[in-house]
């Protein structure tokens, strides 16, 4: 989630920030502006360590994902430049590899002090079948580099996340979607792969050719091998029209069959400690688009800290009023372009996540559940809780296998500590019979994960045979899986 997305630029930031702070009279007291004192876009990343030295004599740099929770210092960094030094590398690799994309994962996937493979090389589009509305891509490529050459041939992607810097390989490894019940994640979009397995094999699978391996393969999270290219299902090129308003949080509950079923997309955002949702729908149109500067990053993240500051000071009651004023200051917008400029945004403000997906018919009242908790409980927190529903699919390990649900996502700062918020909003997402993110936060063990999904075991068998000795493994995935 990107609060961007929310579209509140720096004038709507100001507007919230300011009438929280006029109303509590705590502006002077605090002497802040933003939290972070020094006007940057984010708090500063931790400075990365040197290095070391690996066997060729060349220095190996330490890796971290882009929230910065997760790092590692591999002792080798290789990065194919084509499929066939990709399956030579791997065939000949005596280390673990584990996979690397653009570093949007939260939880453990990545980190290794083996091998560390980037696909990022592997990059582009290979071919495009206008007539059946496909494309080959190889799997290094951004979500970013595909929009403008399919709108050139009259293609888009029918539905995509918000955020476009995600490597292809990577966003289907873990499932990720966007909004919309008539809509799967991009896994469910694809129509076939091709993989190099622990051998250095080239396998290739789809619905008709090694089919249980398609299943698998399709949200593995990096431990069946390499993927190298992806065959994807498109749709005509669209453009979109976005609204965005503020409205009642009950309001909204009480609508929300009639708001997904009448719009393309939808989804809204509970504003915690506030009676309100930001809500967002997406319809095609055929309307010219009106897109002006939507990626401002000036003060984004220091007005958001401000505004967290506040709550640091005020009892529950005022946060509760404060947060009410400061919503009812936001003023409904609407925003027309093409698809891929619509679907996705710039994330600007460092946060750690955590998302779960449950059956639609309880969402309602898992999220009216964590809004009233983080009420009576004064928990300290400003970022939007998001709510967003997707189609069900037959991928073993998605977390949408065989049934339409709502996903419900929480954040937190970087440097707060995301721990006990998460904890409490994962024992209320866990009752209402939630399904983790595959790449985001979470703390089941395999016991837990492999009673919410009914094919693991046969996902089990798949990564054996794709790789018997563990080679695409790290201790994080092991325990995950449960492979000793």
């Amino acid at each position: 989630m990107n609060l961007n997305k929310m579209n509140i630029d720096r004038r709507k930031l100001v507007k919230l920030a300011g009438a929280s702070l006029a109303t509590a009279g705590l502006g002077s007291a605090l002497g802040v502006i933003g939290g972070c004192g020094d006007g940057a876009s984010e708090p500063p990343a931790p400075a990365p360590t040197k290095g070391v030295m690996g066997k060729n004599g060349k220095r190996v740099l330490p890796w971290s994902n882009w929230s910065g929770l997760q790092r590692c210092q591999p002792s080798l960094r290789v990065a194919p430049a084509d499929e066939a030094e990709l399956a030579q590398m791997i065939g000949q690799s005596k280390q673990a590899i584990r996979f690397v994309g653009s570093g949007h994962s939260f939880n453990a996937l990545v980190p290794t002090d083996q091998t560390l493979m980037s696909l990022a090389r592997l990059r582009g589009i290979e071919s495009i079948d206008k007539p059946a509305k496909q494309v080959n891509v190889w799997a290094g490529t951004t979500l970013a580099e595909l929009g403008e050459p399919l709108w050139k041939d009259g293609l888009s992607i029918a539905n995509m996340p918000d955020i476009d810097r995600q490597a292809l390989a990577g966003a289907i490894a873990t499932s990720t979607h966007g909004a919309g019940e008539s809509f799967g994640s991009l896994s469910s979009m694809v129509t076939g792969m091709r993989l190099v397995n622990a051998e250095g094999e080239v396998i290739e699978c789809s619905a008709d050719k090694n089919s249980d391996l398609f299943n698998a393969a399709r949200t593995s999270m990096g431990t069946l091998g390499a993927v190298s290219q992806i065959k994807m299902q498109l749709t005509d090129a669209l453009k979109l029209k976005r609204r965005q308003w503020i409205m009642p949080f009950e309001e909204a509950l009480e609508r929300v069959d009639e708001l997904r079923a009448d719009n393309r997309n939808f989804e809204f955002f509970a504003l915690p400690h506030t009676d309100y949702v930001f809500a967002i729908v997406h319809n095609e149109t055929d309307e010219d688009p009106n897109i002006e500067n939507r990626y401002s990053e000036e003060d984004s993240y220091e007005t958001f800290r401000m505004m967290s500051e506040v709550y640091d000071w005020v009892p529950g009651f005022m946060r509760h009023r404060l947060g009410n004023m400061a919503a009812r200051t936001v003023e409904p917008e609407t925003e027309i372009g093409r698809a891929f400029e619509i679907f996705s945004n710039t994330r600007d403000i460092r946060n750690n996540e955590m998302e779960y997906s449950l059956p639609a018919e309880l969402a309602p009242a898992c999220i009216r559940e964590m809004m009233d908790t983080i009420r009576k409980e004064n928990i300290n927190i400003v970022f939007p809780i998001e709510y967003r529903y997707a189609k069900a699919d037959n991928i073993w390990l998605s977390p949408f296998y065989q049934r339409t649900t709502c996903s419900i996502s929480v954040h937190q700062f970087i440097d707060r500590d995301h721990r006990p918020y998460f904890d409490r909003m994962e024992t209320i997402l866990r009752k209402y019979e939630g399904r983790p993110h595959p790449g985001k936060l979470h703390s089941l063990s395999h016991k837990e994960l492999s009673l919410l999904y009914p094919r693991f075991n046969d996902f089990l068998r798949i990564r054996k045979e794709m790789d018997p000795q563990g080679k695409f493994l790290n201790d994080f995935v092991s325990k995950l899986l449960g492979v000793v």
